[in-house]
């Protein structure tokens, strides 16, 4: 079982149960033993009561001391227990079981029973656990001797110990149910919870449509409600954020369009170095404002579902090759080895080409920026378990530990000058999961990057 609330409100609900049952027992152990000993007891307090009461007149007269083990053989007790008399000084006058001339007044229960009050003494005697109960034997007020019981506590542990046993026995019963009430109690508290926290992880990464079911009008209801309106919000939010920048960026292209054709317009009727330069800004600004409001557009497309996908068979291995020779010219002038390694058993994969291209050439374009002269990239397709993997290995400068982890997010740009407008991953990240597979980035600041694509095996034909 995880570390969590699960585990602690188990643990809450079975040590209150353990704690309850262990002192519920013990103390019903206890009383049954001192119940079961005080029966014992009185049963031979009682025999001693009417021993004394059977023999009163021969007690009266003091006779206990002319004849004593007449009157203890002529009595018939009612209990198994070896049964002696013993006069006021302690003397042992008659027995039950072997007779022997002794002096037993420095017995306890001797002692007690003299002075008038019964005694007990609970002992080992031959290995065996005993009993003694001693009555005092009187006349009128005057104690004259006392009549002693001893008993094997056998039996009696015996049935104290099945009794036990059960207990013990029901005890663990009854924490092991608790342990399994308690664990299905903890699961209405903690699978709820963890259908809002795996629906939450998705919100926040950018599944904004999740929503959670609410089983139950609690507070866990309510925690679903607020966060269901919460990701609405949001979602409303998001749609009105991306209509604005399509619309915006429409807006846009038509003054750019225009600008950069009076540029090459004028360019083209100026001789002036000064003029012509000043152009060539404006023009190349243009480009590059309009390849960010493509950027802008595609971005707001994929990420509101409204850009439709062509999907149809696509060879991963000619789509790469088509990509490396579009992008030779530019290694060549840059001075880096560029190559790729296909694996010709990767097949076909069924997606949308030109947004697969797209990917690829966000990706290479990153590699190219962030790779100095003399450096290599190289593309490599392979055929996994599971999966078809496309990577694209640099020996570039790398992105530290703390880029790392944000270098997919829309809009982040890294410290770089060569940093774009920090769209291109988050693009590549829309485009791959819209196809169901996976992008990663591995990478080590001043050790180059790796970034690899996957595509799960069952969108993928291997061609004959």
């Amino acid at each position: 079982m995880k570390k969590g609330i699960k585990r602690r409100v188990v643990w809450s609900y079975l040590i209150l149960i353990i704690f309850s049952v262990a002192l519920f027992e013990t103390m019903l152990i206890f009383a049954l033993r001192v119940y079961y000993l005080d029966g014992v007891k009185q049963v031979l307090r009682d025999q001693g009561t009417m021993f004394s009461t059977f023999y009163e007149q021969e007690l009266i007269e003091d006779r206990l001391k002319v004849d004593p083990e007449t009157m203890l053989d002529q009595y018939r007790f009612l209990v198994e227990a070896q049964v002696q008399l013993v006069d006021e000084k302690g003397n042992l006058i008659a027995d039950s079981h072997e007779y022997t001339k002794i002096n037993m007044s420095d017995y306890t229960d001797i002692k007690t029973a003299l002075g008038g009050l019964t005694g007990y003494l609970d002992t080992e005697l031959d290995e065996e656990r005993v009993l003694v109960v001693t009555q005092p034997l009187k006349r009128g007020s005057t104690v004259i001797g006392a009549i002693r019981f001893t008993t094997s506590l056998e039996q009696v542990n015996k049935v104290f110990t099945q009794n036990t046993l059960f207990l013990l026995s029901f005890g663990g019963v009854v924490i092991l149910t608790a342990a399994i009430i308690s664990y299905f109690l903890a699961n209405t508290i903690t699978k709820p919870v963890s259908a809002i926290t795996l629906a939450a992880q998705q919100m926040a990464s950018g599944k904004l449509s999740t929503r959670i079911p609410k089983e139950k009008d609690d507070e866990i209801g309510k925690l679903a409600d607020t966060l269901n309106y919460m990701a609405k919000e949001i979602e409303r939010h998001e749609q009105l954020k991306n209509e604005f920048i399509a619309s915006v960026s429409h807006e846009l292209r038509t003054p750019l369009t225009s600008i950069k054709g009076w540029a090459i317009t004028l360019q083209s009727m100026s001789a002036d170095r000064f003029f012509h330069d000043g152009l060539d800004i404006i023009s190349k600004e243009s480009d590059r404002l309009n390849g960010l409001l493509n950027e802008l557009l595609d971005f707001s497309s994929l990420s509101s579902g409204r850009l439709p996908l062509v999907f149809k068979n696509v060879s991963l291995a000619s789509l790469i090759q088509q990509v490396v020779q579009q992008l030779e010219p530019r290694a060549k002038r840059q001075g880096l080895t560029f190559s790729a390694v296909l694996d010709p058993e990767a097949g076909e994969i069924n997606g949308d080409q030109n947004r697969l291209k797209q990917v690829l050439m966000n990706l290479l374009d990153n590699a190219f920026k962030f790779t100095p002269s003399n450096g290599r990239i190289t593309v490599e397709l392979k055929r996994g378990d599971d999966v078809a993997v496309i990577m694209i290995h640099d020996t570039g400068i790398g992105i530290s530990e703390a880029e790392l982890k944000l270098v997919r997010d829309k809009f982040y740009k890294g410290k770089s000058k060569s940093s774009g407008s920090g769209l291109g991953l988050a693009i590549v990240d829309e485009i791959i999961q819209a196809h169901n597979g996976y992008f990663s980035i591995i990478s080590k600041e001043g050790m180059g990057t790796t970034a690899e694509i996957g595509l799960p095996l069952d969108k993928i034909h291997k061609t004959g």
